[in-house]
């Protein structure tokens, strides 16, 4: 997928956000799932759960029901569980398929806490391409900086009259809300 293509894939899903200016990114990760509910024509769970051992942050599980359950790290920061959550949508939007696979016993003990079926999904995901990985990586940093307003926070920089070294620190960290900031 060009990148040409890429970006107009996602404003079309941008598009379907539909938040108010300001939004925090708790209420983002909560219509990044209703965004991803309209897009399957399905119910969509978010589930935050602990993964520190985990060789993955987020997976999404198709129910018997036919439902779906998403499945993000608790993490601290909405903005990194945002970031997950993103990545999950992208994999839907670029329709990569969820494999399943019987054997999944190392999955198992790294993740415990997982029910069966979403065992068998994400030991299948572990084999996926690393092509379509990257894709749904891509695609997620575009939609999370076009949420987020990334490109739009060069007023957050030092003045000019900054030293240089201070200048380079803040450039790295832009994209980090500051404490007091985090929405």
């Amino acid at each position: 997928m060009s990148r040409r293509e890429r970006g107009e894939l996602c404003d079309a899903v941008i598009g379907r956000f539909r938040t108010p200016r300001g939004v925090t990114h708790r209420e983002l990760c909560r219509r990044t799932g209703e965004v991803m509910s309209e897009l399957l024509g399905a119910q969509v769970e978010l589930r935050f759960v602990a993964l520190s051992n985990a060789p993955f942050s987020g997976a999404t599980v198709r129910l018997a029901d036919g439902g779906y359950v998403v499945f993000c790290a608790r993490s601290r920061s909405w903005y990194h569980r945002l970031g997950i959550l993103l990545h999950e949508l992208a994999h839907v939007v670029l329709r990569h398929r969820l494999d399943t696979v019987s054997g999944h016993g190392g999955l198992r003990r790294l993740a415990p806490h997982l029910p069966g079926q979403a065992a068998r999904i994400v030991a299948g995901r572990s084999d996926h391409e690393a092509d379509e990985e990257r894709e749904a990586e891509e695609l997620a940093d575009m939609m999370l900086e076009r949420l987020t307003g990334w490109g739009h926070r060069e007023a957050e920089l030092p003045s000019a009259e900054a030293t240089p070294h201070v200048r380079r620190i803040a450039e790295g960290l832009v994209h980090y809300p500051a404490k007091g900031d985090r929405r």
